[in-house]
């Protein structure tokens, strides 16, 4: 469990806060990082729903649907605040096990079908997937630095994320790295690309399109958290 910050203080999201879930595989590093922004503003509430049963992308495809969308749901959609559902994914196998598209179709079938339940909403991409090759620790990594990685580099180490934490003196810190969301945003744009199959090519990440739907709440706020890192 990571400290709360003492730079800032916490608000309470107001009533007609938009939310954002985050459905997620990791159990930890992702609810730490998105932590970080919870409180930041009274008009955005972030909610992280780890893995349960499993990892994979399908399994949190039925995660979110118990979640979110069954009877005996935990949580309620708000179409008219602009709620929004992301899915933080890593590459891993599932690519070549075939378990990513049929994510991304869920998500674009359930964003087909918005106004079909809400006459006065307009249709807009409330479900989204935020994929990353191979690894959510490759956007930690662009939080410092705006090239892509040499592979070369990240052989000599068991794991990406022992990658970057060798990249990153002591390791990427929850309580402050994620103010430099800014930066991460704009290094992850910059070298991103795709693959004939819509996917990832390997060290990008898709996670920058969700830095921007957060970074447009918390802006502000995280602007001054930023200046006191130089």
């Amino acid at each position: 469990m990571i400290t709360r910050r003492k730079d800032y203080s916490k608000q309470a999201p107001s009533k007609n806060a938009s939310k954002i879930y985050i459905v997620c595989e990791g159990a930890e590093t992702e609810k730490n990082y998105f932590g970080f922004f919870e409180g930041l503003s009274s008009n955005l509430e972030l909610i992280v729903i780890p893995p349960e049963e499993g990892t994979d992308p399908l399994k949190l495809m039925e995660l979110a649907r118990r979640e979110l969308l069954d009877e005996t749901r935990t949580h309620t959609l708000d179409f008219m605040q602009n709620d929004k559902v992301w899915f933080a994914i890593d590459t891993d196998t599932w690519e070549e096990e075939g378990k990513i598209q049929p994510l991304r179709d869920f998500c674009a079938d359930q964003n087909g079908h918005i106004s079909d339940k809400y006459d006065e909403v307009k249709p807009y991409p409330a479900w989204s997937v935020a994929q990353s090759n191979p690894c959510f620790e490759i956007w930690l990594y662009y939080h410092l630095y705006d090239t892509v990685p040499d592979i070369e580099d990240i052989k000599k180490h068991p794991s990406v994320k022992a990658f970057v934490n060798h990249c990153i003196a002591g390791g990427f810190d929850y309580q402050k790295d994620p103010a430099r969301l800014k930066d991460a945003i704009e290094n992850a744009e910059k070298v991103f690309s795709r693959k004939d199959n819509g996917n990832p090519e390997l060290f990008s990440t898709e996670q920058y399109l969700l830095g921007k739907e957060i970074y447009g709440f918390v802006k502000p706020e995280l602007q001054k958290l930023r200046n006191k890192l130089g």
